[in-house]
């Protein structure tokens, strides 16, 4: 007869969670999220729409990546032998998402980290967008100043890779005016709204078209992941 398995250690466990599709949630998120002590999240009431939608009841904690207190909180409930789950609002927690700072603790207290893998608006839209993805570098967030983010943008264009940013409504069309300035208006574009949701849309060609066709619309709304390339398509070049 062979020994029984070790019992799973306890862990902390990065549950990625959807973007907007329901469904995109992997059935090892489900069974960790339904296992789990708890679940620390950004947003509780976010996370009880998803929970409810699942038909789980784990109790939900709400989580601020910069209160010390409740990472502290949270890392004493791991080492007092709790596996706790945790989720941002939706994607995978860390990336340019709540989260780090407990990863943190928790490897500095020795507790095993596990990555439950799944969705990623950064990956997601990569893969859809036509531009070469071997490699790429994804910037996040960027400052809200003009003069930083050109200074960004035209630093990791020099790289010649594919650049994933993420932004808002509010401030899309600057951001597609910066890349047009540091890349240049023949710079390929990328532009994807509201991924894996009913009203996913994207918008595609040189900077200066996305901009036009974007800034042409009567309203914008979503969250929007943005990709650049800083050649122009082959085709087009001189």
């Amino acid at each position: 007869q062979g020994r029984p398995e070790s019992p799973q250690p306890v862990s902390l466990f990065l549950v990625a969670t959807p973007l907007g599709n329901l469904e995109d949630l992997s059935a090892r998120g489900r069974r960790v999220l339904a296992e789990a002590k708890a679940v620390y999240c950004e947003d509780t009431r976010r996370t009880r729409g998803l929970m409810s939608h699942l038909g789980l009841s784990t109790p939900l904690v709400r989580y601020e990546d910069h209160d010390a207190r409740a990472v502290e909180k949270l890392v004493d409930r791991l080492v007092r032998g709790e596996d706790i789950a945790l989720v941002s609002d939706a994607g995978t927690p860390v990336i340019s998402d709540p989260g780090l700072k407990a990863v943190q603790a928790a490897r500095a207290a020795r507790v095993p980290v596990v990555s439950v893998a799944g969705p990623c608006a950064a990956a997601a839209a990569a893969a859809a967008s036509g531009l070469p993805c071997d490699s790429f570098v994804f910037l996040g967030f960027l400052p809200r100043g003009e003069g930083k983010r050109r200074k960004i943008l035209a630093g990791a264009a020099a790289l010649g890779k594919t650049l994933i940013v993420y932004e808002s409504p509010y401030r899309i069309l600057d951001l597609l005016a910066d890349a047009e300035a540091a890349l240049g208006p023949a710079a390929q574009a990328a532009l994807a709204r509201e991924l894996t949701k009913l009203h996913e849309e994207w918008l595609t060609g040189t900077a200066a078209e996305v901009r036009a066709a974007l800034a042409a619309k009567p309203e914008i709304l979503g969250e929007f992941v943005a990709c650049f390339h800083p050649e122009p398509k082959p085709e087009a070049a001189a």
